[in-house]
């Protein structure tokens, strides 16, 4: 719910309901409505004029399978990683020479999409050139790859192979082309691998027979020459005895440190008490509850003895006690520390010195098992990597024999039956929503460049004067001006007459007013706001002169249907007297003084001292004598009037007016030191702005009105032509 700012107050700043902005959407709807039709014009046309595209996928699967023949320095290197592998084969879905053998095997140069019909000699010729080296051909290539859409389907070993046409049958043909020859390239591949690497792996298998034939008579050899017989087995107990000394030594050693630390640190600390091993000490722990008591005792029995009382005297001997007893503890506890550190040596040294005796014997052994470990080593190796080559080799000829892939076509591309794109409800309904985006947005951005006055709640919020009235727009404002005498009621006549009580509360107990009314610019309906609103006052007891000040443009003669002259121009040069120039309007309590002969200079005319007595003159004959001026925004005369009357009425066009222009209106009246009534808002479109405006005015109100209050015969309905300034 939105709060109004009280009257006076501007710059209060109030919550915005989300009304308001449905409200700015509604008084801007034919903007709206035209972007709105606009952008979907555009997205409808453009739709149904896009050339439908048709899309078939393969489903194929790539299983992940080691390499079958590998060469001599790969064979360390069994395994790729896995992203890597499915991403090679990714790429050589979309190579240049696999796209060319399809073009060449389906021949999409007699295609139309593809530039077709080619001649017969020009298509043999792109067949046979070089890659690279036919611009046709490379083109062709492009258009094709543009086409093709490779998407793994996400946690698995299945890839979707699209490809786009604007002819299903082709986009089916295609898809199914470019995978089957995918497939029959890859096994190519590891054919020619498996061919290549069996005529390698054949000749090293020869050399590394040879190998381990010459290692092995070297080891029988040495064997034979030192007498060594299981020279293993005898190493195997020293390698592991020194394996566990070197852990326990290890593990000695890390005591060994924490005990030294912890008893160098319990020895070197100023306070040993407070050390936390002695802390966590049990004996010492009940002494400090003990050392608490007592100390709690000692400060109640002084508080209650002197300090030589046997009391006093025997609780400071405990504290005194229990204190050395702590210290004592705690020297235990050190003394403790020291020893278990010792004893850590003891221990570290004696596993030092077995690990020393497993060492030197563990040397012996190396010394005379050097030249063996080095021969066994190269027999072993031999023969690891004949092995290898052997088991390969085997590989190799099954991989030749097998014509099987680990890349299959799991579903074959149908055709399809409609097209990816344009997918035209989805586009035409996208279409439908960015019109009514971009119409809101175009609604709203007017709706921050428009500063205008447009509601109640912007007059109390930022000119910070009283609003007295709305005047609303008026069904009748487009012909001729007249005055009726009919029954009709609704908000336009309520204006008026909300407007009277507004200013018959402004002075209260006052037997005459004179009243200033003018605007900003021109055109806001000045003078028939005062026309109207002297009709209204004029059904009240009293009488109601309207002066036409405006010697410019005087208009309210007109509207009366009355003479111009003489007027207020022909009294002020002493051509006439007031008496004379006044003229009743029929059937009413309102007079009009007009404005009067032609003057060439008026604002020489308005003298402030003569305008006084003047006016001091009207009051004593009316109780209402309201002055139409020119705008503030064009002349001068109206805050030269100002100064000399009761009030000053300031007309606003919503909708029309810049703020900042009404806001310096306001203060070049206030400069003269006038009084400013308030503001009245007028030719506001009600139905346009039936939100703000519901609770001055309501249908509901309008039709309890015609039923219950019928007017009065004698008061004659305002006018409902708005001046044209």
């Amino acid at each position: 719910m939105s709060t109004t700012a009280p009257a006076g107050q501007a710059g209060v700043p109030e919550e915005t309901h989300l009304w308001e902005y449905l409200h700015v959407v509604l008084r801007r709807r034919r903007l709206v409505l035209a972007v709105f039709l606009t952008v979907a014009a555009a997205a409808t046309v453009r739709t149904l004029l896009t050339r439908p595209v048709y899309e078939a996928d393969v489903q194929i699967l790539i299983e992940r399978e080691n390499p079958n023949v590998l060469t001599f320095k790969e064979v360390a290197r069994v395994d790729s990683e896995r992203d890597d592998y499915y991403q090679t084969q990714y790429k050589l879905l979309q190579s240049r020479a696999l796209v060319r053998k399809v073009i060449e095997e389906m021949d999409l140069f007699q295609d139309p999409e593809f530039g077709g019909p080619q001649p017969a000699e020009q298509r043999a010729a792109l067949k046979a050139s070089a890659p690279g080296s036919s611009r046709v051909m490379e083109a062709a290539i492009d258009q094709f790859l543009s086409r093709v859409k490779v998407q793994p389907v996400r946690n698995s070993r299945l890839v979707l192979v699209g490809f786009e046409a604007y002819r299903p049958e082709l986009a089916a043909q295609a898809a199914n082309k470019l995978s089957q020859l995918y497939i029959q390239q890859t096994m190519e591949f590891r054919y020619q691998t498996s061919a290549d690497a069996g005529l390698w792996l054949g000749s090293q298998i020869e050399e590394q027979r040879h190998k381990v034939e010459q290692a092995e008579l070297a080891l029988q050899k040495l064997k034979e020459k030192d007498g060594i017989v299981n020279i293993e087995e005898r190493r195997t107990l020293v390698e592991q005895r020194l394996r566990e000394l070197g852990t326990s030594l290890t593990a000695l050693k890390t005591q060994r440190i924490e005990k030294e630390a912890l008893y160098r640190q319990m020895k070197e600390a100023p306070n040993s008490e407070e050390l936390p091993e002695v802390m966590r000490n049990p004996l010492i722990g009940s002494l400090r509850v003990e050392l608490a008591s007592l100390q709690r005792q000692s400060v109640q029995l002084q508080e209650r003895y002197l300090d030589q009382h046997p009391e006093v005297v025997k609780n400071r001997n405990q504290i005194t006690e229990t204190r050395e007893k702590i210290a004592s503890e705690a020297q235990r506890v050190i003394r403790a520390a020291e020893n278990d550190y010792r004893a850590a040596v003891a221990q570290e040294h004696g596993v030092a010195d077995a690990l020393e005796m497993a060492k030197r014997e563990a040397l012996e052994l190396s010394r005379r098992g050097v030249q063996y470990d080095s021969l066994k080593r190269e027999l072993d190796a031999s023969k690891e990597v004949l092995n290898s080559l052997m088991a390969r080799h085997k590989q190799t000829d099954v991989a030749q024999e097998l014509k099987a892939s680990n890349i299959r076509i799991v579903d074959a591309a149908a055709v399809p039956g409609s097209p990816v794109r344009p997918n035209r409800p989805s586009d035409i309904a996208m279409g439908l929503f960015l019109g009514l985006a971009l119409g809101v947005m175009a609604a709203f951005f007017l709706e921050y460049l428009d500063n205008s006055i447009k509601t109640p709640e912007e007059v109390r919020l930022h000119l910070g004067v009283p609003l007295l009235g709305v005047i609303p727009e008026h069904g009748q404002d487009s012909g001729s001006p007249v005055l009726s005498n009919s029954h009709q009621q609704g908000p336009f006549m309520e204006g008026y007459r909300v407007l009277r009580m507004a200013l018959s509360y402004s002075w209260p107990g006052q037997d005459s007013r004179v009243l200033v009314l003018t605007s900003t610019a021109p055109g806001e309906g000045k003078t028939l706001t005062s026309v109207n609103l002297a009709l209204t006052l004029a059904t009240m007891d009293g009488q109601v002169l309207l002066l036409d000040a405006d010697l410019r443009k005087p208009q309210a003669h007109e509207l009366l249907g009355l003479k111009k002259s003489p007027g207020l121009s022909d009294i002020l040069v002493g051509l006439a007297d007031t008496a004379e120039c006044v003229e009743r309007v029929k059937g009413t309590n309102l007079s009009l003084l007009p404005s009067g002969s032609h003057a060439p200079s008026p604002a020489e005319l308005m003298s402030p001292q003569l305008l006084r007595g003047f006016l001091h003159g009207l009051r004593a004959a009316y109780s209402w004598v309201l002055i139409d001026t020119p705008p503030v925004g064009a002349v001068a005369d109206a805050l030269i009037l100002s100064s000399a009357c009761d009030g000053v009425l300031i007309v606003a066009q919503a909708e029309r007016v810049p703020r900042k222009a009404v806001l310096h209106t306001l203060e070049r009246v206030k400069d003269t030191g006038a009084r400013i009534l308030g503001v009245v808002l007028n030719r506001v479109p009600m139905e346009q702005n039936a939100y703000y405006y519901s609770h001055y005015y309501s249908h509901y109100y309008g039709h309890y009105y015609d039923d219950q209050h019928p007017k009065r015969q004698d008061e004659p309905a305002p006018m409902t032509k708005q001046a044209t300034r």
